[in-house]
């Protein structure tokens, strides 16, 4: 995290020229020092997205693959296998043969609607899409080749998805935390 930081703030400095020493002959001289900069920057950015992107691949296809399974072939264990992966911030209906006690009632947060497992489960895949192709694109061609659109529209891309699903699952698992939360620390205190 702390690389992301450092090397994006050198990348924002340059990019907004903060550093006219680095302009040789021109600023925007494809040779200049801040142009070379700029790319080494973008490399070492994607080579640090690459990290989550393809390091949690097994697991994010592991999710997709279980959410296919339910949603395709209708496999309720496939969901329920899903709620437990995602216990943090998914809570899964009971079924209509589970009898919940007065007590669960009351610190059982509600369960979570399934739309929302699809979304962040296909977000975090995209992002894994979005950076096989900024990495194909910074990797595929030189500094002197590849479109100038490329690299801010994909990183743009990748970032923006994982962004949404980070922030559904920041979000659902603040609300399990306030109702399950509390009901912890009453349990606690009553004993």
């Amino acid at each position: 995290m702390l690389n992301v930081v450092a090397w994006g703030g050198m990348l924002f400095l340059l990019l907004i020229n903060a550093s006219p020493a680095m302009c040789h002959p021109t600023c925007n001289d494809i040779n200049s020092p801040r142009r070379i900069w700029i790319e080494i920057d973008s490399q070492i950015l994607n080579a640090l997205f690459c990290v989550t992107g393809f390091g949690l691949i097994p697991w994010r296809f592991r999710d997709l693959w279980y959410l296919l399974k339910w949603r395709c072939g209708g496999r309720r264990d496939a969901l329920e296998r899903l709620a437990g992966i995602h216990e943090a911030w998914f809570r899964l209906e009971p079924g209509v043969d589970v009898e919940k006690t007065e007590q669960e009632e009351e610190t059982t947060a509600s369960p979570t609607k399934t739309w929302k497992l699809d979304y962040v489960i296909w977000l975090y895949c995209w992002n894994t899409f979005f950076q096989c192709c900024l990495s194909g694109f910074m990797w595929g061609m030189d500094r002197y080749e590849r479109p100038a659109w490329s690299t801010g529209l994909f990183v743009a891309l990748a970032c923006l998805v994982a962004g949404l699903a980070g922030g559904m699952v920041w979000w659902e698992t603040r609300k399990v935390k306030r109702v399950e939360g509390e009901g912890e620390k009453e349990r606690e205190g009553g004993e």
